[in-house]
């Protein structure tokens, strides 16, 4: 017999639209490269009537003293708009108010091209900063997910991403990636 059972029923309409446009800015002179990657996304959901706007831009540098290096900032606000089981809250009720996540990224990172045992490979480290709000919290239990379905945390993610790629072993490409977050 099972115990702590929640039954529901619900019929759920809604509809989704998003777009995005997008524009890179090239200011390249003979000894440095510069660019400029600016956009937007939105995106409306009609269920709990939010539309987000969402701007994002990132600059990268080519310096002069060695062009196999870039160096690169990334920062926007981003939205997730929640799925389906983040709107069903622990009493089995659908909560039809749930708001999108969203977060403001701040990226610098820098990667470069080299050699070693005769071939070619390729570095790229990130350092990281995001402010989360409107988290949506869940909690597991063996294999069920239960989302707490009301925006009710915050939170920060951090850290530093490092990968290098090329042929290790000769004729095969392959790579190694350590993180701390």
């Amino acid at each position: 017999e099972m115990q702590n059972v929640i039954k529901g029923q619900s019929i759920i309409n809604s509809n989704q639209y998003t777009g995005f446009y997008e524009q890179k800015w090239t200011l390249d002179s003979d000894s440095t490269g510069m660019s400029i990657t600016a956009g937007v996304r939105s995106n409306y959901l009609d269920l709990d009537k939010q539309l987000t706007v969402s701007p994002r831009a990132a600059f990268s540098y080519r310096p002069n003293w060695d062009h196999g290096y870039i160096f690169s900032f990334a920062t926007g606000y981003y939205s997730q708009p929640p799925f389906f089981k983040e709107l069903i809250g622990f009493n089995g009720v659908v909560n039809d108010n749930v708001k999108a996540q969203t977060s403001i990224h701040f990226v610098l990172s820098g990667q470069t091209d080299f050699t070693a045992w005769g071939r070619p490979f390729h570095y790229v480290a990130e350092a990281y900063y995001k402010i989360l709000q409107n988290l949506n919290p869940y909690e597991i239990n063996d294999v069920k997910i239960q989302y707490y379905a009301d925006n009710n945390a915050q939170g920060y993610a951090a850290g530093i991403d490092m990968k290098v790629n090329g042929e290790f072993v000769p004729g095969l490409e392959s790579w190694g990636s350590v993180s701390l977050l």
